[in-house]
């Protein structure tokens, strides 16, 4: 049975989830469509209001993940808790389905680094994909310590009030050079080019040594500025398209099952297709 998905965001045109899902369905023998459509801020009800065909499902990037959230009908646990949804799919009986998988891509991709217990972390940003990173560190550790560096008083205000509702130990960071030094894991939800000309200075300041790993969700260019600072202090650091590739992973469980916490079958080969299709999109 055919199916049609597609990614809808802005930008959207040079996105890599085409790719990555096409490269799965094919492991997985399945006939299936996956696009891109433009759609600015406030237009996602209009655009699926206005589509033609039936569509079965979508990935949402950003600006929409917060509209997303309202369009839904039913949300899964972690878009319910974080208000952040990247993927909406439709039931046999009409209904939309929102979901947070960048909870579940954040966790793997960190997991997969193999980086140890994260005791004590810092998030950079205070946006939707912040809001995810918050709650996949209570996933990765329950009893953690956070800190969060962002402009944004009220989003600032509002992480934090999320980090104590999930029981971490929270506060603001006081700065990245600071923070970084005690951090296990650094989480930069930033866009590309952010911090670009700070994390060139960090990396030539002398005395400056992040503790731990960096995850950039911003994965192009890569490597971005702030993990090449991590990487001038021989510092692992995590491409945001290894979130990207696992995200999509539990999206394609969602589209395939209805669920997110079903394995696919053979999903170490639909995984090492996803990744193969990344390295050939660079």
């Amino acid at each position: 049975m055919n199916k049609r998905f597609a990614v809808l965001g802005s930008p959207i045109e040079h996105s890599k989830s085409p790719a990555i899902h096409l490269a799965a369905y094919r492991v997985l023998g399945l006939d299936w469509e996956y696009g891109r459509a433009e759609v600015q801020k406030g237009l996602l009800r209009t655009f699926i209001a206005g589509l033609g065909e039936v569509w079965n499902g979508f990935s949402v990037t950003m600006p929409l993940k917060e509209e997303a959230t309202r369009f839904a009908e039913e949300l899964d646990d972690y878009a319910s808790l974080t208000g952040a949804t990247n993927t909406l799919f439709l039931d046999e009986f009409g209904k939309w389905h929102g979901f947070n998988t960048d909870v579940f891509g954040i966790v793997q991709a960190v997991t997969e680094a193999r980086i140890g217990l994260v005791k004590h972390a810092l998030i950079i940003g205070s946006g939707a994909t912040a809001t995810s990173a918050m709650v996949a560190l209570s996933v990765l550790n329950p009893t953690a310590q956070v800190e969060v560096l962002a402009r944004n008083p009220e989003s600032r205000k509002a992480l934090l009030a999320l980090g104590k509702k999930l029981g971490l130990k929270v506060r603001t960071a006081g700065g990245l050079r600071a923070a970084s030094r005690v951090s296990n894991l650094t989480i930069s939800t930033l866009p590309a080019g952010s911090l670009d000309k700070k994390a060139a200075k960090l990396a030539k300041a002398f005395f400056w040594r992040p503790k731990g790993a960096l995850l950039d969700v911003a994965y192009s260019p890569w490597p971005s500025g702030l993990a090449q600072a991590w990487a001038a202090k021989d510092k692992r650091t995590i491409s945001g398209l290894e979130m990207l590739i696992w995200q999509a992973v539990a999206q394609i469980r969602i589209f395939t099952t209805g669920s997110a916490e079903r394995e696919l079958p053979n999903e170490v080969a639909v995984v090492s297709a996803m990744h193969i299709a990344v390295e050939n999109e660079q």
